[in-house]
């Protein structure tokens, strides 16, 4: 049975032949312990750095929709980097509570995450901790921002207009030399291990990665401050699927709209055009959409 545990009585074996054995280690930063040592310098910084803070956020929630299901745990890394250098360079703080949902946590997600109904009951996320942590409206880092934005945003409203940034999607991870882009995936394909499903946990294993491949934070930053324009295809008849399928459209599921993003307005809009030919688009709109809305 596979335990998990590096197996040390096969040391022979493995010094015999080292190329048919990977070794994978736990990522320091989720030692136990290690938050106890906050601030954790990751990189120095150099003169002239324009050094800005970022929040790594991840949640744990009772399912998949935003409108109806909640968090159980959310978790808060405040982070500084070099923007002009676009490095990561200390985590500063962190956060990490449960909240109560007021009903029983569906058993799957129990096996997932490990957080048992008694493990939330009478516990209540402190908005006063949270909104200090984003007081200066730092950049939001999730590794699915469209999942996780949704759920923050309707049980923090008054914090519903920062700035959001999504590793899963905003970094080509294609182009790094990585064919997967599960947080899980990403480290171990590196060689490094943590223990999956806990929200700040999550969050530090993510800063790790970010860490340790600055061409992806580059990206991430990059993909933050772009602009895109989103034509969402609302009301579009169930007989269109195939064609907006065929034209590079993808189906949101919380908000029951066909869209696409485009990197110029003027590509929206003809497309739009093209797609008046195929149906009534007066209900279609074209939406910017920047750090500020987007994974909304």
């Amino acid at each position: 049975m596979n335990t998990g545990i590096f197996p040390v009585e096969r040391i022979d074996e493995i010094i015999k032949r080292p190329q048919d054995f990977r070794l994978l280690e736990r990522i320091p930063l989720t030692v136990e312990g290690m938050m106890n040592k906050l601030p954790i310098r990751l990189q120095e910084p150099q003169e002239g750095d324009i050094i800005k803070h970022a929040v790594i956020l991840d949640t744990e929630t009772t399912g998949m929709n935003a409108a109806s299901d909640r968090i159980i745990e959310l978790g808060l890394l405040r982070c500084t980097y070099s923007f002009n250098r676009r490095v990561l360079l200390t985590i500063e703080r962190y956060y990490d509570e449960f909240e109560d949902p007021g009903r029983a946590i569906p058993l799957e997600v129990q096996e997932l995450t490990g957080i048992t109904d008694e493990m939330v009951r009478g516990h209540k996320f402190d908005d006063e901790i949270c909104a200090q942590l984003l007081s200066d409206r730092p950049l939001v880092i999730a590794h699915n921002a469209r999942f996780d934005r949704p759920f923050f945003d309707r049980r923090f409203p008054l914090m519903a207009n920062l700035a959001w940034a999504c590793s899963l999607s905003g970094i080509n991870w294609d182009a790094i030399g990585s064919n997967g882009k599960k947080l899980e995936y990403l480290n171990q394909s590196r060689g490094w291990f943590y223990d999956a499903h806990r929200a700040y946990v999550d969050c530090l294993a993510l800063v790790w990665l970010l860490h340790l491949e600055p061409e992806a934070f580059d990206m991430l930053i990059d993909t933050a401050l772009s602009c895109q324009y989103r034509l969402n295809a609302w009301q579009s008849p169930f007989r269109c699927k195939d064609d907006l399928k065929a034209q590079g459209f993808s189906f949101d599921g919380q908000h029951k709209v066909w869209y696409k993003n485009f990197s110029r307005a003027e590509d929206a809009q003809n497309t739009l055009l093209n797609l008046s030919m195929l149906f009534d688009t007066s209900a279609c709109e074209v939406v910017k959409m920047n750090a500020a809305n987007r994974y909304k």
